[in-house]
């Protein structure tokens, strides 16, 4: 098999079709940027669940009799809980300066002396800022000697866990759905180009050209599409998100970004795709386009 001859046939393809190798090229851009679309979406939902995950901590207030070597073994307790990334100590003096701050009044204009009490913020590792490990976390401080409390948003951890995991669940049928319907689209498309061929192929078969010989220039043009395909889908959303989607974000105080990485993965998804559009065409066309006359 000669390859000059199989990568020839393949790139010339576009001359001779080029209404249908810009149909093809055409439908791979929308289809990757509808999946690039949906996949950016889903990346950019995850990352802003995980930074609300992330200030979620655990409040641990003490007993006032709390002496200074019985704190700093509660405080060593603390930080050898499994899933506490960091132990934070607040005295009484610190926590009326947090309440004068968010409340705007201080406790020296209204009592003569602090009422707050002592107490650690737990802030949680990765992997355990969930509902169900937090509260493994709480459960386990509150049997600790001298623990007056524990506190921790616990109603918007579950309810963060609910639409997460109904996110998942909705993104992976509507994502199974967009994949398989780009990939039918892609390879009813391809397959035009494959019958614009079909002299060719009737030709090449009476001369004795090999199944192999006869496909892998379709195989090549495929992928091809596909990676142009990939170029162009990649172009129109960092247009969309470098004007339109990065100024709404940072009015927004919302991190939503793209990096090189998705790009490269969108064209390198392009050329598969089209590699699968070309195999699926080839294998239910090829034997209809065999046994036609000129």
């Amino acid at each position: 098999m000669s390859v000059s001859y199989t990568l020839k046939e393949s790139f010339a393809g576009f001359r001779r079709n080029r209404a249908a190798s810009l149909i093809t090229v055409f439908t791979v851009s929308i289809s990757l940027l509808l999946l690039g679309v949906f996949t950016l979406i889903t990346i950019n939902f995850s990352t802003f669940v995980e930074q609300i995950r992330s200030r979620v901590d655990i409040e641990v207030f003490l007993d006032g009799s709390v002496s200074e070597q019985q704190r700093e073994e509660i405080e060593n307790i603390l930080g050898s809980i499994t899933g506490v990334n960091e132990v934070q100590f607040i005295s009484k003096k610190d926590a009326a300066k947090i309440f004068q701050r968010d409340f705007g009044e201080s406790f020296d204009d209204i009592l003569d002396e602090n009422p707050l009490p002592e107490s650690f913020r737990l802030s949680i590792r990765d992997g355990y800022n969930n509902a169900d490990s937090v509260q493994l976390i709480a459960s386990r401080v509150e049997q600790l000697r001298l623990v007056e409390s524990v506190h921790y948003r616990k109603q918007l951890l579950e309810l963060i866990d609910r639409r997460a995991r109904a996110f998942s669940y909705a993104t992976f049928f509507v994502g199974i759905i967009l994949a398989l319907s780009a990939t039918i689209l892609v390879a009813n498309t391809i397959r035009l180009t494959i019958y614009a061929k079909r002299h060719i192929i009737q030709t090449m078969k009476l001369v004795g050209a090999t199944p192999m010989f006869i496909r892998l220039p379709f195989l090549i043009e495929g992928a091809v599409h596909g990676f142009i395909g990939g170029i162009i889908a990649s172009l129109l959303i960092d247009i969309v998100f470098t004007f339109f989607i990065q100024p709404l974000s940072e009015d927004l105080l919302v991190n939503i970004g793209v990096n090189l990485r998705f790009y490269f993965a969108l064209i390198l998804s392009g050329g598969i795709l089209g590699l699968i559009g070309s195999i699926i065409s080839i294998g239910r066309f090829l034997k209809e386009a065999l046994v036609q006359k000129a």
